[in-house]
């Protein structure tokens, strides 16, 4: 024995039921993703959402706390995905998009660890280039740089 919609409709929690007739499921009616103004009538009732009179933010309409009592009845029942998106991800969906193990897998590091392959590489650039930067300030140690390569040649 099949039940019809409106029968279904009735057995629901009578939290879900209010919630379902003051804000139709997602079929009838689409709602944004992202908080907008108070005048949209895609408006989500669980974002915060803009007066675009005033300029200033409204709370939602309904607390993180109650939002979630209402995502775990539905789910509870198998139709959370009828309510319009929520802003914190609850159950299964929760862990497939986390990284457990964010900070054993790379470490911050102190400041001077993570730039030290860039100063070192700085260094040994400089080092190579040393001539070149000390002939630009005194001309006159060129010669001294031809009596060092000469005397760095083997006859060998």
């Amino acid at each position: 024995m099949s039940l019809t919609t409106k029968e279904a409709f009735a057995k629901l929690p009578a939290k879900l039921h209010r919630f379902f007739l003051k804000y139709p499921p997602r079929p009838f009616k689409a709602y944004s993703e992202k908080p907008s103004t108070i005048d949209d009538p895609s408006m989500n009732p669980f974002l915060p959402n803009k007066n675009p009179v005033t300029g200033r933010w409204q709370e939602p309409k309904y607390s993180l706390r109650r939002s979630s009592d209402l995502f775990k009845l539905s789910y509870k029942f198998g139709i959370s995905d009828l309510i319009p998106p929520l802003p914190k991800k609850f159950y299964q969906d929760k862990y497939d998009n986390k990284n457990f193990m964010r900070g054993m897998l790379r470490f911050k590091k102190h400041k001077w660890e993570r730039t030290m392959e860039d100063r070192v590489e700085a260094r040994t650039k400089a080092i190579k280039e040393m001539d070149d930067i000390i002939v630009k300030q005194r001309p006159e140690y060129k010669k001294i740089i031809k009596k060092r390569r000469a005397s760095q040649r083997t006859w060998w």
